[in-house]
């Protein structure tokens, strides 16, 4: 297994973290949140890295931080959402571990994420409609790199995790 790495992609609120989580504790494996590396890095939260520095110094973090784990083993890697914007976290990612899509429904995804202070592309205007934009930008790219796509929209981490070990036979 490709150094027994794990990673979990999806749009914001759809459960990496979590899901993550349970996963490397059902599997005992090392996790690791990749936009909690940064913030505690960076010593401020995501927003205000966006806002105080720019997107493009965020995007530049995740991949320093993506390439120094890509020797890591026997881990899950909980990655931030736009992760696969940049072809070299792509590259990465597929080389180095198994690529697991968490999918959410737009009407599910606008419960979880209510506290948009947290979520700096949901800064402007309706929620949803900046919900569905980022969907249709990156779906077909999360389709396309997944080695396994999980709807999260209907079930809890522990069921969700119970379905990645079994489709990767864990």
């Amino acid at each position: 297994m490709k150094n027994d790495v794990i990673y979990i992609i999806g749009l914001m609120g759809s459960g990496k973290t979590s899901v993550g989580r349970m996963l490397a504790k059902k599997t005992n494996k090392k996790f690791f949140d990749i936009d909690q590396i940064i913030i505690e890095k960076e010593q401020m939260s995501i927003s205000e890295i966006f806002s105080q520095k720019n997107e493009k110094y965020f995007r530049d973090l995740e991949f320093s931080i993506l390439e120094e784990m890509q020797h890591n083993k026997n881990c899950v890697i909980s990655t931030g959402g736009g992760i696969i914007l940049r072809e070299e976290n792509i590259k990465i990612m597929k080389q180095t571990g198994y690529i697991v899509f968490l999918d959410i429904t737009i009407n599910t995804q606008l419960q979880r994420v209510r506290n948009k202070e947290n979520r700096p592309l949901l800064k402007d205007g309706n929620i949803k409609e900046s919900l569905k934009k980022l969907r249709d930008q990156r779906i077909k790219i999360y389709e396309n790199i997944s080695d396994i796509i999980i709807d999260t929209s209907k079930n809890n981490q522990k069921i969700i995790a119970d379905k990645i070990i079994k489709k990767l036979q864990l």
